[in-house]
């Protein structure tokens, strides 16, 4: 966020594991406790709750030098002209009495005084004084709430700290909190009353709220850490109107003088019960920043309001777009859909329009030398399109091929660890040329219209790839026989897919795009992707959990491979029908959708690739097993782990699991060490199945066999044949 910081206020509905785990790890900058609203045994028991979950700096909030209004009935009302006796007292039942406090306020009162209740509720004027008590008139009725604040024209001095302030910071202290806002800090003096209790190690963000602050803003901001400005309470005594000015020069000030200014109150208001904030919400919060701000601080929003989660989201989100596009961006850069708490298109800054905008030079293909493609070549000239192997726009040439299986880069530096190449027949190589533009058709596709245009013809030394790739030689392994099948001759070149809408079954085909635009409209800003290629069983699920439940993640993208597989596989349909059935059932929210590519059987490499890719489709975090995308007895069960690690910071978080399997003994699913657990054997259940043999409920679960089973009563195919 470049700095600028984002003050998280806690209350009922954020002082809880699940909102303070998810707000940690949004890398927010305070937790603040209003003691305003918290008493000396809540502040202890909210501390240690927030310890218990999070090392976030913790910022207690003094009440400080404020008069408030007592315990009142529910839906207490004023009524113009209603006389009211004013008592010095923090709980009243008398329709007709108003407890003030702290006491000494009643030694300032003088008849004529006007006395306004939570941002002019109610308005009234003293009409006579006794000692600790007097009587008011209501000229303006309204209703009136327990502890809201009372503002005096003429204003009454009130020492800087309560009681209960002094209490707190003594507390925080011992709890080793650092982090202080001094509420109402309307003289330099203020500020130090609290530097004494604090000591000078201490940071001390100083409250601006009220006219006298104002007039001293100079003093204060010599001896303060930095300052907040309360839009709330100020506009208790400046017109509501000049806020938005005077907000200006307060910052300006602050910045001259080279201390940060924070500001507070309403700025996303509506999402206290809405998803998304109002566009003056959000113009608000952008000017703010224009204007020097160097912190945001959600209060309701976060403490009572109902998307707390969201509200924090939208701030980032907000804060992210102004540090990356003022004052240098452009309208047409600003008219681009982009969600900036997602991770970025592998390789690129934004989705570039070279996945999007260009278009084939002829629709008419007949123009063109045409090729046919496999079922692989045309799964991955769709990836290629859309942006799924970002940042590729093309089928690799040799440096490319070099580079990468040597070093783990494409040509322009980015990490990546997988061949995307273009075998063809030798006869078919050699009638091509450098620059001629082909027609490339697939069969079960007759409507695609997909071109390339070709930028290098050369061979490969099959050996030589096939052991920098997989690591043998061995034609046993899936991969190294199918890349000896196809041949050492390679094309490659820039690939555009004209109309790849007409060919993709909705719900199951989803682009980068659309899933970036679903994530955002879902308020998810944490998304796990789970990779599969087989229907769930119960160790998939648990994988799942806990992924979410570690990564505190908002939402779960389920991704199956859909491309070409061996005998005995479960078909599409299956697999699609038995997770649609798992997230309607077991894991309401999820997102399904295919991934249009085929096994490999790389592992290392390909437990890279397929991160990467579910990157450009914006998740956050992807789960990675001990034999992910593995065959056989060729990777070991940390090589994956040890390239990721080799090869550093890609974007995407990866999420590690050891051995995952049955425990007798326990008789659940758990991770652990492999003696003491029970495979779960993917063919056993692949044989079950087909044998209609029930199989144990914590093995897998009961609806999703009853729904295989009945797929194969009805004849529907559940497996390749």
């Amino acid at each position: 966020m470049e700095n600028t910081k984002i003050l998280i206020t806690l209350g009922p509905t954020s002082l809880n594991k699940e909102v303070i785990l998810k707000l940690s790890s949004r890398q927010i900058d305070y937790f603040r406790i209003n003691m305003s609203h918290t008493s000396i045994d809540e502040l202890q028991k909210h501390i240690k709750t927030i310890r218990k979950y999070s090392d976030t700096p913790i910022c207690i909030d003094s009440e400080g030098a404020q008069v408030r209004t007592s315990q009142l009935p529910e839906k207490t009302i004023f009524y113009d002209r209603q006389n009211i006796r004013l008592v010095s007292t923090k709980s009243v039942c008398d329709p007709n009495e108003l407890g003030l406090w702290p006491q000494n306020v009643f030694a300032q009162l003088k008849p004529g005084d006007i006395l306004t209740i939570d941002f002019d509720s109610a308005l009234l004027v003293v009409t006579s004084i006794s000692k600790n008590e007097a009587e008011a008139t209501v000229l303006n009725g309204g209703s009136v709430g327990t502890n809201k604040a009372v503002t005096l024209f003429p204003s009454v001095i009130l020492p800087p700290l309560s009681e209960k302030d002094i209490m707190a910071a003594n507390i925080g202290l011992e709890y080793g909190i650092k982090d202080f806002a001094l509420s109402f800090a309307n003289t330099a003096n203020d500020v130090m009353e609290l530097r004494k209790i604090v000591g000078d190690k201490s940071n001390i963000i100083s409250k601006i709220e009220s006219k006298k602050s104002i007039r001293n803003l100079e003093e204060i901001l010599k001896v303060t850490d930095a300052i907040l400005i309360d839009r709330g309470d100020l506009s208790r005594e400046v017109p509501i109107q000049n806020i938005p000015l005077i907000q200006k020069k307060i910052i300006k000030k602050s910045i001259g003088m080279n201390k940060n200014a924070y500001v507070a109150t309403n700025l996303l208001e509506s999402m206290m019960v809405n998803r998304k904030p109002t566009r003056a919400e959000v113009n608000d919060v952008i000017n703010t920043l224009i204007d020097g701000a160097k912190g945001l601080v959600l209060a309701a929003e976060t403490a009572i309001g109902e998307n707390p989660i969201a509200a924090v989201d939208m701030l980032r989100s907000l804060i992210s777009r102004f540090n990356r596009s003022y004052p240098d961006c452009t309208i047409s850069q600003l008219m681009e859909y982009e969600n900036l708490l997602l991770p970025e298109m592998h390789g690129l800054t934004s989705f570039s329009n070279q996945f999007s905008e260009k278009k084939l030079k002829s629709k008419d293909l007949d123009e063109y030398k045409s090729i046919d493609i496999n079922i692989n070549t045309y799964l991955d000239t769709i990836q290629i399109v859309q942006g799924v192997y970002s940042p590729l726009n093309r089928f690799m040439g040799s440096e490319e091929l070099e580079s990468v299986l040597k070093n783990y880069k494409l040509l322009c530096g980015q990490t990546w660890t997988l061949p995307i190449i273009f075998q063809i027949e030798k006869e078919l190589w050699e009638s091509l040329e450098v620059g001629m533009t082909v027609a490339l058709k697939y069969a079960e596709s007759p409507n695609s219209k997909i071109t390339m245009d070709i930028k290098e013809l050369y061979k490969i030394d099959l050996k030589n790839v096939s052991n920098l790739w997989f690591g043998t030689n061995d034609k046993n392994h899936p991969g190294v026989k199918r890349l000896f099948q196809l041949g050492h001759c390679v094309v490659s070149g820039e690939v555009l897919y004209y109309n790849y809408e007409q060919n993709m079954n909705a719900p199951y085909f989803l682009t980068p795009k659309q899933t970036r635009m679903i994530f955002d409209i879902k308020g998810w800003s944490k998304i796990v992707a789970f990779h599969t290629r087989n229907v769930p069983h119960r160790a998939h699920e648990y994988l799942m959990e806990k992924a979410m439940e570690r990564t505190n993640a908002d939402g779960l993208f389920i991704q199956p491979v859909i491309g070409p597989k061996k005998k005995g596989d479960f078909e599409k349909e299956a697999i699609f029908g038995a997770y649609d059935l798992f997230i309607k059932s077991f894991f309401n929210g999820a997102i399904l959708s295919s991934f249009l590519t085929y096994s490999r059987y790389s592992g290392p490499r390909e437990a890279v690739f397929t991160a990467l890719c579910r990157k450009n489709y914006g998740c956050t975090h992807f789960i990675v097993g001990r034999d992910h995308t593995g065959v056989g007895k060729y990777y070991q069960g940390l090589e994956s782990q040890e390239l990721f690690e080799k090869l550093g910071d890609i974007g995407i978080q990866i999420v590690y699991f050891n051995k995952v399997g049955y425990n007798k003994n326990l008789e659940k699913i758990e991770e652990g060490n492999e003696k003491d657990l029970e495979n779960i054997s993917g063919t056993l259940i692949r044989e079950s199945i087909m044998k209609k043999i029930p199989i144990d409920e914590k093995i897998f679960r009961k609806e999703i066999f009853n729904f295989l089973i009945d797929m194969i009563d009805n004849n529907k195919p559940v497996f390749i044949k």
